[in-house]
């Protein structure tokens, strides 16, 4: 029998669905709507604008939130789960220990570090209390001997670090054309493994509902404080897709690289509705599912993202911008710190960025593309994000819920001055809004409101990022070269080589300056071993 639902809940999930939301209390009426998605329309799409949330919060008084409730609350035979932890949820933490209680089968995954230990307050709450938890610590103790510190003596960055930036380095060269967009990025700190990460957020209901996205259980994601992306899945192939990668990981002890690849995850769930499942590390979902997408686009990409340190497809969202596509990206405030972020590349391109200056974060991992495509999931666009941490990409080929996610960027993108199109704001200071009030650490500092320097009467300046340059393809200005010798072999040669300033280019002869490694691979040329 259907468990009832709560009269907060009822009322809540009664205005969530007709287009608006807001806090119910417990004496408004049950709603006796059913707001899970149908077989005839299987698909929910919800796109959180946090523009007017002042704080993270406990209650569940968002569609973000109300969306999982209720397919907790209705669940009727199991549960399953891979979230990267939770946080000052009570709602949803007492609606599986009562699913439980009532006979519903409850197992889920949450991240661990090596040392042990989640980021979220409340995970050993719902270890604890549910008994069937589990992790990827014994996977990351395992790997952490393997992993090798790094070495900047082999790295294969051939130009050097900038000054006060000691970490991996990554070098990178964007072409425009007549000029390339040089630079060399890396961290400020040295970067030690503290194990990959457990970063999926979705739920299985009833081996019939997915429940997915780039939405932590916690106050500031399903809170409300955050910009997010949820997907709600009625179909049980889809769910039979998620529950494979949860049996990977909770039944056979396989989390990271040691997860078996998915094939076939493509289904048409409902006349001119398209989904296709990738998970992380092992479908490559950058390689194979995001970058094709952009390398087609034809007229417009938008993108909300949390992270984007990606090199690959940062050059896709170049190349793209370069053959007419208009293409907008909004960017998180604090991922803009990032010593590997690429907003101020892809803004030389000519690509417009807005580094969101909300309290809370853009979160989502997310894009719409041709007003026929939705990619959302917990993936950031990250080398990590793709080859390391466990994650879940979802592409909906989709001209209505495609349209609903460019319209919601619209009205974010007007919602975030102009004034950011340049620059960054500090996401824990007064140009962030409610940053400076929320009780929230927002730049991950351990510092928040006014124990925060960023928000006193003389805040201090953003740390400078990594330096780039724009150059013309010519002598002096450190590029690949790529020559022809006489019998015809193409090599390309690199800064530092031996014989790389003797190498003089021809451009007569097909020989050419070449912005990348990359570029000079794809257009025939083999690097010189001398």
């Amino acid at each position: 029998m259907r468990p009832s639902l709560p009269a907060a809940l009822g009322t809540l999930l009664w205005t969530a669905h007709v287009g608006w939301s807001s806090p119910a209390t417990a004496e408004e009426p049950v709603g006796p709507n059913d707001h899970r998605p149908t077989v005839e329309d299987p698909l929910r799409l919800i796109v959180h604008n946090p523009t007017g949330r002042v704080a993270p919060s406990e209650d569940c008084d968002v569609d973000l939130c109300a969306s999982l409730l209720e397919l907790i609350i209705r669940a009727e035979k199991s549960i399953d789960f891979a979230v990267y932890g939770m946080r000052g949820q009570p709602a949803i933490l007492k609606a599986l220990f009562d699913a439980k209680a009532r006979g519903v089968r409850v197992r889920g995954v949450v991240d661990r570090t090596i040392d042990g230990q989640n980021y979220y307050t409340d995970t050993e709450r719902l270890v604890e209390g549910l008994g069937t938890v589990r992790d990827d610590l014994r996977v990351d103790q395992l790997k952490a001997p393997t992993v090798q510190p790094y070495d900047p003596t082999t790295s294969k960055c051939y130009l050097p670090a900038p000054d006060g930036f000691t970490g991996p380095k990554q070098c990178l060269g964007y072409d425009l054309g007549d000029r390339c967009i040089v630079s060399v990025h890396a961290s400020r700190e040295p970067l030690g493994f503290e194990g990959d990460i457990m970063h999926n957020k979705y739920f299985v209901v009833d081996g019939q509902y997915v429940w997915m996205g780039s939405t932590n259980v916690s106050d500031s994601g399903t809170g409300g404080y955050n910009a997010n992306l949820v997907g709600v899945v009625n179909h049980r192939e889809v769910a039979s897709w998620y529950t494979r990668e949860f049996e990977q990981m909770w039944a056979q002890d396989r989390f990271h690289d040691a997860k078996v690849a998915s094939t076939g995850a493509r289904a048409e769930i409902a006349p001119g509705l398209v989904v296709e499942g990738w998970f992380s590390p092992q479908d490559k979902p950058m390689t194979y599912g995001v970058q094709p997408l952009i390398k087609a686009a034809e007229k417009r990409i938008d993108v909300g993202i949390f992270f984007l340190t990606h090199k690959g497809v940062t050059k896709d969202l170049i190349e793209a911008h370069r053959r007419g596509v208009k293409v907008r990206i909004i960017m998180d405030a604090t991922a803009a710190k990032n010593g590997y972020a690429k907003h101020e590349l892809v803004r030389a391109s000519g690509i417009p960025v807005k580094i969101e200056n909300w309290g809370g974060k853009m979160h989502m991992k997310a894009a719409a593309i041709d007003g026929r495509t939705v990619i959302t999931g917990s993936m950031n666009w990250t080398s990590a994000g793709e080859g390391g941490n466990d994650e879940n990409t979802l592409i909906i080929h989709s001209a209505r819920h495609a349209e609903q996610f460019h319209r919601a960027f619209d009205a974010m993108w007007a919602d975030i001055p102009d004034r950011w199109l340049e620059g960054r704001p500090d996401p824990e200071s007064r140009d962030s809004r409610t940053a400076c009030t929320d009780g929230s650490d927002n730049d991950f500092d351990k510092q928040r409101d006014g124990d925060d320097p960023g928000c006193s009467d003389e805040p201090p300046p953003l740390p400078e990022l990594p330096p780039f340059t724009v150059v013309p393809k010519g002598e002096g200005h450190l590029l690949v070269k790529g020559n022809i010798s006489s019998s015809g072999r193409k090599t390309y040669h690199v800064p530092g080589q031996k014989f790389y300033e003797q190498v003089k280019i021809d451009p007569t002869k097909g020989e050419a300056y070449f912005c990348s490694e990359q570029d000079a691979r794809a257009a025939g040329f083999w690097r010189s071993t001398k």
